[in-house]
């Protein structure tokens, strides 16, 4: 059912009488259509209007604060180019939030769906109706300071609307600039990632990002780890086409006028709507070919995962899976293990797991006791994590003398024998990590561990310039000495 399907009346806003009554009495939930910032988007039934909506449930245990200024910001909006806030339920510990549906989903849904990139009228659209919801938001002081594919939306007939506001911000006749980091690294402008002070133009560097995003299938930088990309965004020459000659002019232009690195000469998203490329845009009905596919891949992908779930219902009722007993002649269901006999041959021993304990004097293979509960054997650890252990401090100590960090060190848990290395020595090398420009282990440390680590490197690098000045004296004073003797010889003459 798509947004016109037979509808009574259009719903503009939820009655104070439906906002009393349980949510399931007003609505019908049809399925699910995936998950969104800080909960699960369902689609569902306004019963009394028949018209479908979308629900985000967010479970109240996430942070409040955001979802309300989510919810706040969405009360403010009433724009064709942003998604309707319709009102929201509280529900056991769940706050659904009822919004718009957009029947097409979003733009990186449609080209994960089709596995394909969009056409460069295909673009230009969609940039067009996105552009006019930023100068909506801009206009009142509003920054998303989330653009990107995932929240441009579009309905079914192909229009684009701005989602998810979870992070979006509001400015005040006080505070002309934003100085908190938020957002997706790879979308991020380097003002922001810099935190020296961002307003609306932010959005804008965003929007040129997603330009490159919808035109090569993913961000600059998105093949890297996004805390380098952090690092790399505000030091590397603004990003470009990959292959230009793709492309139009006019096209690349438009890019190049979003992605300018000093916010002060980036353009405005109300400039940037008289842009030639924006003017060349089609209308939306040239979208309809794209949504198509998209929703019947989607629904042919929805079919095959409904026939596998009732296949692998069948299977279970027959009696094949989990338990079943074997009565045919080729398999006996019988209790033991085949071990070797005195003879040669092999006889099925009762009582016996799938690895054999041998007796101490022939054993290759030791039992060792792993009792958790007894504190007076210590505790079991095998030799091969020892050998990993000794290899990967070896590792780093090779790679970094002087990087070791004295306080203790959680690294990432993905990580496991890092992390064992960190618990034997109780200090971890984070020298090689920081040289190779590899920062993940960052986000798992503490304030204080951090501040730590700043104040090493900090020791470190007064270090390193003393052991410089050291270096550069020793070998600048034979210089100054002969140029002194040289000097002398030529007065004595």
């Amino acid at each position: 059912m798509t947004e016109n399907s037979s509808s009574k009346s259009e719903l503009k806003k939820l009655s104070e009488e439906s906002l009393t009554r349980q949510p399931e009495e007003v609505f019908d939930i049809i399925c699910k259509l995936g998950e969104g910032s800080y909960g699960s988007v369902y689609k569902a039934l306004h019963k009394e209007s028949e018209q479908v909506l979308a629900i985000k449930q967010v479970p109240v245990d996430t942070d409040l604060q955001e979802i309300i200024k989510e919810i706040s910001i969405m009360q403010q909006c009433d724009s064709p180019y942003v998604v309707k806030y319709y009102g929201s339920y509280f529900k056991n510990t769940d706050l659904w939030i009822v919004m718009e549906y957009c029947g097409a989903g979003s733009v990186s849904d449609i080209m994960r769906l089709r596995k394909k990139t969009l056409s460069e009228d295909e673009i230009a659209t969609i940039l067009c109706d996105t552009l006019k919801g930023l100068e909506y938001l801009h206009r009142r002081r509003k920054i998303h300071r989330d653009i990107k594919a995932g929240n441009i939306l579009l309905n079914m007939e192909g229009h684009a609307k701005l989602a998810d506001f979870g992070v979006a911000g509001q400015l005040t006749d006080t505070m002309a600039k934003r100085n908190t980091v938020i957002g997706t690294p790879f979308w991020m402008a380097p003002e922001v990632i810099q935190e020296i002070g961002y307003d609306c133009v932010a959005d804008i560097w965003s929007l040129g990002i997603t330009a490159l995003e919808m035109a090569e299938g993913k961000p600059p930088y998105g093949d890297i780890h996004p805390m380098r990309a952090i690092f790399m965004i505000p030091t590397k020459p603004p990003p470009s086409f990959r292959e230009p000659d793709k492309w139009s002019p006019e096209f690349i232009d438009f890019v190049s006028q979003c992605l300018v690195k000093n916010p002060e000469d980036r353009a405005t998203a109300e400039y940037l709507l008289t842009h030639e490329f924006i003017g060349n845009a089609k209308q939306p009905h040239i979208l309809s070919l794209m949504i198509a596919e998209a929703n019947e891949i989607r629904e042919s992908q929805a079919y095959r995962t409904a026939m596998n779930a009732s296949n692998a219902k069948t299977f279970a009722a027959s009696g094949c899976a989990g338990g079943a007993s074997y009565n045919s002649d080729t398999m006996k269901q019988a209790s033991g293990t085949l071990v070797p006999a005195r003879d040669g041959t092999t006889e099925l021993a009762a009582g016996l797991a799938t690895m054999v304990i041998n007796e101490q004097d022939l054993a290759t293979m030791k039992r060792h006791d792993t009792d958790p509960m007894d504190t007076n054997k210590p505790k079991y650890r095998p030799l091969f994590l020892e050998h990993f252990e000794k290899k990967e401090v070896n590792h780093l100590n090779m790679a970094a003398p002087n990087g070791t960090l004295t306080a203790h060190v959680r690294l990432p848990e993905a990580d496991p024998i890092s992390t064992q290395v960190a618990e034997v020595c109780g200090a971890a090398s984070v020298g090689a990590l920081i040289e190779s420009g590899n920062f993940e282990f960052l986000s798992y440390l503490s304030e204080g561990e951090l501040e730590t680590l700043q104040a090493r490197l900090d020791v470190e690098m007064e270090g390193e310039i003393e052991r410089l000045h050291a270096l550069y004296d020793r070998k600048r004073r034979p210089i100054l000495d002969a140029i002194t003797l040289k000097r002398k010889r030529q007065q004595n003459f």
